[in-house]
């Protein structure tokens, strides 16, 4: 059995690397972070009545669409994290170089 090799997927370098990466932090962003979370919270406060994994897409894409703050920092979520840590290594390089 071959496994999918998402690196294949993404160029070496420029543009299409940034925009590659881009979409796939919010694919994980809108696909598979919801059913982490819904997971999360069922594993550690137990389900409850209502509670499904259909309802917990269907939470975080009504709050995409009337604005919510957490459903905003959820969906962005990955490609933020990709961000910040492509930030620290660049910072990280820059100060080898001054000291």
């Amino acid at each position: 059995m071959r496994f999918l090799n998402f690196v294949t997927f993404v160029p070496k370098e420029g543009l299409g690397r940034q925009a590659s990466l881009a979409f796939l932090g919010l694919g994980l962003g809108l696909i598979v972070l919801p059913a982490l979370i819904f997971l999360a919270g069922s594993q550690v406060l137990g389900r409850y009545d209502g509670a499904s994994l259909a309802t917990s897409y269907s939470s975080i894409y009504s709050g995409l669409k009337n604005g919510s703050i957490a459903a905003w920092i959820a969906v962005l979520g990955p490609y933020g994290f990709y961000l910040f840590f492509k930030g620290l290594r660049y910072w990280w390089k820059v100060s080898i170089k001054l000291a």
